[in-house]
Order: C-alpha cells, then structure tokens, then sequence
C-alpha cells in the first residue's frame, strides 16, 4: 500500500523535485501551495506524512504542525519541516512542535526519501503488543522434548531480540511522553513570565 504524504510549499520546483524523489509505487503526494488548503484537506487524506514549509501562505508550516499536534495526530503522522536556504528557523516555535525532522532546502532526494521513510516507518509501530491469545486447557499427555543446542540458542535469540524490540519501543513512548512534559512545563512558565 502507498505512502499519503502531504506537501505543502509555494514553490512548484520543491514540489516536482519532491515528486521526482518519491517513486510512484510507494508513495501519493498530495502537493498543496497554502498552508490553510493543506490544513483543510488534512483530515479527508488521512496522510502518513506532512512535508511543509516554514514559510506558507496563509497558515505557515509552524502553524500546520501546530494544528496536528493540537489534533493529537503527530503520534501517527510524520512531521517534517522544509526551510530555505537563506530562510531564519524560529527554533522557539520548532522545538514546541512534534516536528520528526527539519530539512533543509536545497535537499538531497535520495537523504530526503530514507529520513522520511524511516520516519514513516516508526510511526507505523504499534503503541501495544498484542494480547496472547487464550488457549482452551484440554487434558493432554505432557510430552518431554529434548531440545538440541542450535535449537536452545535459537530461541534464547529470539528472545533477546524481541527484549531488545521492546526496550526500543518502552524508550520511544517515554522520550515522547517526557518532551511533551517539557514542552508544557516550558509553556507554563513562559506564560507565568510573561504576566
């Protein structure tokens, strides 16, 4: 299944070089000029990822990442801010955001392509693991198996493997429960200083 990726930015020689990154069968772009469209179609695409640009029309990209974390979606839609060259990044507003990245324009396709990948990717990654699921008891013949070495360590392996899995995932949650804390704990102070 294709990638729904939104990108917002006024200029249409940032949009086709986005077009020409991404390849057809992986990805639909959705491109949009004015942050206030892009905000608008939003919730009818249902996008894996939002590229826009700081500087939009309108709403600018601050504001349209502003608005999907407000909707509580930046835990399932990649964030990604473009800026120009010679454009100044307020770092006060991005780092308030969920943004996933900042990318800089001019921009390498092909680094372009792999960071948003991967930050699809991770967000595809289930918040939970599933439940186990329940086996009706029936009265069988307990049966002793002698498990050989390559077997024992195979498993061990797994094991350790799925550990390792689930450590990532334990720290991911808490880094993102643990920067939204910040960022509000940021935000009131800001409003008490500026009383």
């Amino acid at each position: 299944m294709a990638y729904k990726i939104i990108v917002a930015d006024k200029s249409h020689s940032v949009q086709k070089a986005i077009r020409m990154a991404f390849p057809e069968s992986e990805v639909t772009l959705y491109p949009f000029s004015d942050g206030e469209e892009a905000l608008k179609a939003l919730q009818r695409i249902n996008p894996d990822a939002v590229l826009c640009n700081v500087s939009l029309p309108n709403k600018d990209g601050y504001e349209l990442a502003f608005h999907i974390k407000n909707l509580g979606l930046s835990q399932k839609i990649g964030i990604v801010l473009l800026k120009g060259a010679f454009m100044p990044l307020d770092r006060e507003k991005a780092a308030s955001l969920d943004c996933d990245a900042i990318i800089q324009e001019p921009f390498d396709s092909e680094e372009l392509l792999l960071a948003v990948r991967k930050i699809i990717e991770a967000k595809k990654i289930p918040q939970t693991l599933p439940e186990e699921p329940v086996l009706e008891e029936e009265e069988t013949p307990v049966v002793e198996v002698q498990l050989d070495e390559k077997i024992n360590q195979r498993i061990k392996s797994e094991i350790l493997e799925m550990e390792r899995e689930l450590e990532k995932r334990v720290k991911r949650q808490v880094l993102a429960e643990l920067k939204d804390w910040v960022r509000e704990e940021w935000i009131k102070k800001e409003k008490e200083n500026s009383k």
